[in-house]
C-alpha cells in the first residue's frame, strides 16, 4: 500500500472535467480515527487514514482530501481503482470531519465521504488574567494536557512564537508583554520529548493602560465603612513610566486630585467621605512627560 501525502504515484495530478461523470464515494478507513462515535488520540496526534475506490471504480486514480469542502489535496491511488493511505493531523480538539472524494484520469470527482470522527483535547490549560497591563509584564501558567510536555511556546494574536520550558511536573509559568491596548488572543501549545505538538489554547484578553484601585476598607462596589470613616486606597500602574495618578470623583473633570507615584510607580491615598451614598471614582496615571493613560479605572465607593 502506498504511504503518501499529496504526491502522484504515477501520472500527473487529473485535470478537472468539463463535465461530471458518476463516480460513486471511496470508503474511508483509520486506525487511529475510525468513524465509530468515540473519542480518539487527541489534537496534534497524527493518525493514517486510508482511501479506498469503491468497487468497479478502475478509472479512479486518486483522490482529494481535507477539512474542508471541496477538499484540495491530492494523492494518488496505487494503482488504478486502488487506495491510498496519508497520514494526517487533526487540530482542533472535538468533532472533525475530513472530506475524501475519488477522482478519474479525467478530472471527475465522486461525491464526498465525510469520515466523521472526534478528537480529544490536548491543548495546554492556560491560566492567565483577563486583563493585563500594556507594556508591563502579567504571569500565565500553563499546565499540560497531554503526557510527556517538555515544554510551551506561545505567541500573541499574528506576533513572534516564545518558547519556555516545562517543569519536572509539565507545567510552566511566563511572564508576557502586551504592546499596544484593546482585545488580543493568546496562542499556546506544548510538545514532548519526542516533538509531538498538541492542539493550540487560544484565550482571549484585554490589555489596558486603566491602573488597578483595591482598598480592604472601601471594596469596589461594596457597602462598607461609614461617614468619617477613613479608607486607605492602593494605585498599582499598568504601563511603564508612571510618576503620579490624578482621581475625579462623579466624572467631576474640572476638580482632579494629583497623587505622586514611589519609585515603582505605586501610590496611595487616603479618602474619607462625609456622608453615606454613592461615591464613582475614575483614576488615571500619568507619565514624566505628561501622557495620561489612554482609559481610566472607575471604581465605585459605596458608603454605609
Amino acid at each position: 500500500m502506498l504511504l503518501a501525502v499529496g504526491a502522484m504515484a504515477f501520472g500527473a495530478v487529473p485535470a478537472h472535467a468539463s463535465a461530471a461523470t458518476p463516480i460513486a464515494e471511496p470508503t474511508v478507513t483509520s486506525a487511529e480515527y475510525p468513524d465509530d462515535g468515540a473519542w480518539h488520540p487527541g489534537a496534534g496526534v497524527p493518525g493514517s487514514f486510508t482511501f479506498t475506490a469503491a468497487a468497479g471504480e478502475d478509472a479512479v486514480v486518486g483522490f482529494y482530501y481535507g477539512n474542508t469542502d471541496p477538499a484540495g489535496t491530492f494523492v494518488a491511488a496505487d494503482h488504478p481503482g486502488g487506495s491510498a493511505t496519508v497520514s494526517y493531523t487533526p487540530q482542533a480538539s472535538g468533532p472533525n470531519d475530513l472530506y475524501v472524494a475519488s477522482v478519474d484520469n479525467a478530472g471527475n470527482r465522486s461525491p464526498n465521504h465525510i469520515h466523521h470522527f472526534y478528537v480529544q483535547s490536548t491543548e495546554p490549560r492556560v491560566d492567565a488574567p483577563r486583563e493585563t497591563g500594556v507594556g508591563v509584564p502579567a504571569e500565565v501558567r500553563f499546565s499540560p494536557g497531554m503526557a510527556d510536555v517538555v515544554s510551551y511556546t506561545y505567541r500573541i494574536d499574528n506576533g513572534p512564537e516564545t518558547t519556555v520550558a516545562a517543569s519536572a511536573d509539565g507545567t510552566a509559568t511566563a511572564n508576557i508583554v502586551t504592546a499596544n491596548p484593546g482585545s488580543h488572543r493568546l496562542n499556546v501549545w506544548s510538545t514532548t520529548s519526542t516533538g509531538l505538538r498538541s492542539g493550540t489554547a487560544d484565550p482571549s484578553y484585554t490589555a489596558s493602560e486603566a491602573p488597578l484601585v483595591a482598598s480592604t476598607d472601601y471594596p469596589d462596589f461594596v457597602g462598607s465603612g461609614g461617614p468619617g470613616i477613613p479608607g486607605v486606597f492602593t494605585l498599582t500602574p499598568r504601563t511603564p513610566g508612571v510618576v503620579e495618578y490624578v482621581y475625579y470623583f462623579n466624572e467631576d473633570w474640572d476638580n482632579p486630585t494629583v497623587v505622586p507615584a514611589d519609585a515603582d510607580g505605586r501610590a496611595s491615598f487616603t479618602f474619607t467621605p462625609d456622608a453615606s451614598g454613592f461615591y464613582p471614582m475614575q483614576v488615571y496615571s500619568r507619565t514624566a512627560g505628561g501622557a495620561q493613560s489612554n482609559r481610566g479605572r472607575d471604581y465605585f465607593i459605596v458608603v454605609n
